[in-house]
């Protein structure tokens, strides 16, 4: 017999530790635990009345805030998988996602409820949920390796997949989420996020709310609300994305706070500048980890004293981005340069166009990732196998050219493109995203360094790079756009010209 989970039972204990206290800070105000728990309580009666199986995939889609946070606990009270679907999506992008993962419920806020009328879904409005009070008895226990949560990737190299993480997997990587914290929050302990809540955000609200802390979700990068939360010194953590402590830094120049304890911060690379620019305001309190939506953190992690003594070696210099060192459960190798996990914690498989897929037969995620382990047993990224380009029979990997140009661009972002050239093979295009003047001046001086075959042939500003939810660079989709606006005059010394 699988051991079996039961949800109403862990909500409860924090109703019971923390219910009149603050549990999340919104756009609306302040909602306290048990306020929290008991629209979960509402949403979670709701579904099983409304025929939700234990292990069924229950899609969610809202803004950040109180009533996302309650529809995750509500999906979980129900012993469905919460599928949350990322805010940003489109329409056409909503619907492959809930096709591809077979969803027969939404759960969203009133203003989108019109967005799955033709869908054939049950749409359930949070706003028309009446919340009760949380009773375990009256929900269910869930068999452990029935599917708890299904998370899908952010597509920048591919249409994105839905990856199947069990109800055993999904409780034990909060444990392990919580057991890696630098310091475990308490009551009034503030951390502030801005990312999308079905992405990271989540997963560190549930952790954090395990040890009765306070979720402040903003719904995006809101320079007023977060300056005066900054200056107020309320939030202890920050939870925010390479692309997100950018622009603070840039939004706040000159500004130091020190008020924040810790900064979580992962899924891209942190360049050596922005973390200068970011110790400077913070103080050395970041801490970095390595994401992946196939396993949920914390995969590796490299905490705050450990990140500064790597950036004051010089790390980061060197083409390799170090992202610590395995937590608790995690078993990491190299394979052909690939970085492999394999976890206590890790998903079950993914689900695509033609079903689903388990991981290879001895427990590793391929990963995608090129890395290396060193001496003393950190992990380094230096690329994805997917990026890589070929020009002129040499094979190149944008992120190396990337992280030599950076400096150039403080505060931008510069990516780097494989333009189709039946010459060359590919003709590498560097293009800044609203760069500061004498930008490209600046980055060839910085890629003179590299071998002439990695040199961009052409530097490109743009007033936005494509991002998903998840505020990460879609490459495919800037290549399209590059190709949309431009035209190569191909050859031995090739041109290009706006369309």
């Amino acid at each position: 017999m699988m051991p079996l989970i039961n949800w109403g039972a862990v909500q409860a204990t924090l109703v019971h530790r923390f219910g009149p206290r603050v549990a999340v800070r919104d756009a609306a105000g302040d909602a306290t635990y048990a306020e929290v728990f008991a629209a979960a309580a509402g949403l979670g009666r709701r579904l099983i009345e409304a025929g939700v199986r234990p292990g069924e995939h229950v899609a969610t889609f809202l803004r950040n805030g109180r009533a996302a946070v309650s529809a995750a606990y509500g999906t979980q009270l129900a012993g469905a998988a919460e599928t949350p679907l990322n805010i940003s999506y489109t329409e056409a992008e909503l619907a492959g996602a809930l096709g591809l993962a077979g969803c027969r419920h939404v759960v969203c806020g009133r203003e989108h409820a019109a967005l799955f009328g033709d869908l054939g879904l049950s749409v359930h409005v949070m706003e028309n949920v009446a919340p009760e009070p949380l009773a375990a008895s009256r929900f269910p226990s869930v068999a452990s390796e029935l599917p708890g949560r299904l998370a899908f990737t952010s597509g920048t190299t591919g249409l994105p997949k839905a990856i199947v993480y069990s109800q055993r997997a999904r409780f034990l990587a909060n444990l392990l989420l919580q057991a890696s914290l630098p310091w475990l929050p308490g009551p009034g302990s503030r951390m502030l996020m801005m990312t999308p809540f079905a992405h990271g955000a989540s997963l560190q609200t549930f952790a954090w709310l395990d040890q009765g802390g306070e979720a402040v979700l903003l719904d995006g990068v809101q320079p007023d609300r977060v300056e005066k939360l900054l200056a107020d010194g309320a939030p202890e953590g920050l939870f925010a994305a390479p692309t997100v402590l950018a622009k603070l830094t840039v939004a706040f120049a000159g500004r130091h706070f020190p008020g924040v304890r810790t900064i979580f911060t992962g899924t891209a690379p942190l360049p050596p500048l922005l973390y200068e620019r970011v110790r400077a305001m913070f103080g050395p309190v970041v801490r970095l980890t390595y994401g992946k939506s196939e396993v949920f953190n914390p995969i590796t992690v490299l905490q705050q004293a450990a990140t500064d003594a790597y950036y004051a070696a010089g790390g980061g210099h060197d083409g390799r981005s170090c992202v610590g060192w395995p937590a608790a459960g995690v078993e990491l190798a190299i394979e052909d340069g690939e970085v492999l996990i394999r976890a206590q914690h890790m998903s079950e498989g993914w689900i695509d166009a033609s079903g689903f897929h388990s991981w290879r037969a001895d427990g590793f995620h391929a990963t995608g990732d090129i890395g290396e382990i060193d001496a003393h047993g950190r992990l380094f990224l230096t690329a994805r196998l997917s990026d890589a380009m070929k020009t002129g029979g040499y094979k190149v990997y944008p992120q190396e050219i990337e992280r030599t140009a950076a400096p150039a661009a403080p505060g931008s972002e510069i990516a780097v493109v494989g333009f189709p050239s039946e010459y060359w093979g590919e003709i590498i295009i560097a293009v800044a995203e609203n760069p500061p003047d004498g930008w490209e001046a600046a980055a060839r001086a910085t890629c003179a360094g590299l071998a002439p075959f990695k040199r961009p042939r052409f530097y490109v500003a743009v007033d936005a790079l494509p991002r998903n939810g998840q505020g990460k660079m879609v490459r495919r989709q800037l290549l399209a756009e590059l190709q949309a606006r431009y035209r190569l005059t191909d050859g031995p010394r090739p041109a290009i010209e706006r369309i």
